[in-house]
């Protein structure tokens, strides 16, 4: 696990680009507190931040191949290496080390611009060809490995952090006016879009190639939903799918120093521990975070210290007390771009937690998208009971259904009632345009009252609804998985488990985004995986006698915190300050009277707008982070 930078065709030369390289490195320390290395080729440059994980002495980057001609800088994991590495064996390559990373060299020897097919792992990686004047930037299917660049006149800069592009002089900090208006619809920013004007990220599954002074980037892998094509019965299904996760989760255990796994008690990280404590005779080290008794609802630490003790883990317990005050200028600032899921806040503590103990921590991030943990899934049984009625009707009995519905997130009544509040609102709507709705931050209109320079008229969320169109998918459930990954999961949840297990220095791996756990889920019927109201059957199933029963049956939690009631006490005082009227004023950006509304129609319980409140308090400390300007 590292962090990487490079410059390719750059004005800079020698001693010049060296030095900007190791003022990039500076940047993301934290990715990488032991080592650090750097490669330089006329006006191209490679260098890295190592957090040492597989090979520890010998791992040292850049690694290139026998002859010096192939150099890789690399961040992440590569699950397959051992296989991978016998087969180029065979081939006829020589290896000087025992690490994943220079099977990337050999490999690409071997397959050239398709090696990135033959990875089954988290990464995000640079390979420069000197014979051929060429350069290969690549991130994971699923987008677990962050990766951003900035192509232009000056040539090209890549990162795996957006504060490292800022250390380059001609890389400025304006805004992306579009980007913001995503945010505040959607809670993040879709690929290939940042906040900062002509710094794009990779999407998932996409590499980027540069040779003879062109860069191009294209896609190398897409989630398909193939329906029924693995043709096995539900049973099958089951027994198969509990064979691929162990699979998973053991070839993720392969590490040289300590590891562990965060365990809240629910059944996508239950399942990874139980699968860890089968292929061990130590204890397997487990950490949770839970709340004061205010926070009855979002407490799982009584969850979370049942399966530990069900399954015999070394378990510890960080109870979380309101820090978030002094906490949250520094984890935006590590966070790169703004996120209105706060779980990022849960996820530095629980990583921080883990870190004094272990480097790797396993964690159940991905189980909700493949295997349909959602209640938003519900939308399409919803819809179809509904359907005889006409669409007018339908948003007229919309409004007068939602004014007696009261948004509480501190209870599992009030959770569901804003979860049928937002259905409601959304009942006249096509399915992709009510999945957005339901997903959305704030409504396109009141985005464009919000921003006040923001002139587009169409939704800044129509991203979203193009991927539900475009989905290599037939069920309505598909769709809705498909968005999600590409959507939600790649550019919001998965950035923040890594980024925020990165400002701890620990490498968080997500063993149900495994190539092998994906692929076999694609082939699934839709309605293995959830079929009226049960939501994750297949996984469900596949687990009995693996996990225990009261797991397997307990009611779904999220994994947050209680940010109304933060935002109502602890962070009340932040929130007064950066949203003062005459402060946005003065800032030019957002609107005061928007902004009162949100804060009025909140306070007085008509609405519950903790996101959108989350939102503008995280953009605000963002803006200050980074001293963005606007044009």
């Amino acid at each position: 696990m590292c962090g990487i930078v490079g410059l390719y065709n750059r004005h800079e030369v020698g001693d010049e680009l060296v030095a900007q390289l190791r003022k990039m490195c500076g940047a993301i320390i934290h990715r990488g507190p032991d080592d650090e290395g750097a490669f330089v080729d006329r006006r191209t440059g490679l260098a890295m931040r190592r957090l040492s994980i597989i090979d520890v002495e010998g791992g040292h980057q850049p690694i290139c191949n026998e002859d010096g001609s192939v150099t890789v800088v690399f961040n992440g994991e590569i699950y397959n290496y051992r296989t991978l590495r016998d087969e180029l064996l065979s081939a006829g390559h020589q290896f000087k080390t025992l690490t994943d990373t220079e099977v990337i060299v050999h490999a690409y020897e071997q397959y050239g611009l398709d090696c990135v097919k033959q990875f089954n792992g988290i990464f995000a990686f640079a390979l420069w060809d000197a014979k051929l004047q060429r350069l290969l930037v690549a991130r994971d299917r699923m987008g677990t490995k962050p990766l951003y660049y900035c192509n232009s006149r000056n040539g090209l800069a890549f990162a795996s952090e957006i504060k490292a592009l800022l250390t380059l002089p001609d890389i400025s900090r304006v805004l992306n006016l579009e980007a913001a208006a995503q945010f505040f619809r959607l809670g993040f920013v879709p690929a290939p879009h940042t906040l900062f004007r002509g710094v794009e990220k990779l999407p998932a599954g996409w590499r980027l190639v540069a040779e003879q002074g062109q860069v191009r980037t294209e896609p190398f892998w897409d989630l398909q939903f193939e329906g029924d094509s693995s043709r096995l019965g539900f049973g099958e299904s089951c027994e198969q799918l509990r064979a691929v996760l162990r699979e998973a989760v053991v070839d993720q255990m392969v590490s040289d120093v300590p590891l562990g796994a965060f365990l809240s008690g629910g059944v996508d990280s239950t399942a990874v521990v139980a699968f860890m404590q089968q292929a061990t005779n130590q204890k397997v080290r487990t950490y949770s975070i839970g709340f004061e008794a205010q926070h009855a609802y979002h407490n799982e630490t009584p969850f979370a210290e049942a399966a530990a003790r069900a399954l015999g883990t070394e378990h510890q317990t960080l109870i979380v007390h309101p820090r978030v005050t002094e906490l949250m200028p520094w984890l935006v600032e590590k966070l790169d771009e703004p996120l209105t899921d706060t779980s990022f806040i849960l996820t530095y503590l629980i990583s921080e937690l883990a870190h004094r103990d272990v480097k790797v921590a396993l964690s159940g991030v991905g189980g909700d998208e493949l295997f349909g943990g959602y209640r938003r899934y519900f939308a399409p049984l919803m819809n179809k009971s509904v359907s005889w009625i006409p669409s007018a009707w339908r948003r007229l009995a919309g409004s007068s259904i939602e004014g007696w519905l009261h948004a509480d997130r501190g209870t599992v009544r009030g959770n569901l009632s804003r979860y049928t509040k937002a259905w409601t609102r959304t009942l006249h709507l096509p399915l992709s345009e009510q999945y957005l709705g339901l997903l959305s931050v704030l409504s396109a209109e009141s985005v464009s009252a919000l921003l006040k320079p923001y002139r587009q008229s169409a939704d800044p969320g129509q991203e979203l609804v193009r991927y539900f169109n475009e989905a290599p998918a037939r069920s309505p459930l598909d769709r809705l998985a498909y968005v999600d990954v590409k959507g939600p999961l790649s550019e919001s949840l998965l950035l923040l488990t890594d980024k925020m297990g990165m400002a701890a220095s620990l490498e968080v791996r997500v063993p149900f985004l495994d190539n092998r756990v994906v692929d076999f889920v694609s082939r699934c019927p839709s309605h293995y995986r959830m079929r009226g109201f049960t939501l994750k059957r297949l996984l469900k199933a596949s687990l009995k006698g693996v996990v225990p029963d009261f797991v397997l049956t307990r009611s779904k939690r999220g994994f947050g915190g209680p940010m109304g009631a933060w935002l109502k006490s602890d962070l009340r005082p932040l929130v007064s300050q950066l949203l003062d009227p005459g402060r946005l004023r003065q800032g030019g950006l957002l609107n005061p009277d928007s902004v009162s509304h949100i804060l009025s129609a909140h306070n007085a319980g008509r609405e519950d707008y903790t996101e959108a409140i989350m939102a503008l308090l995280v953009f605000e400390i963002w803006r200050e982070q980074f001293k963005v300007v606007m044009e």
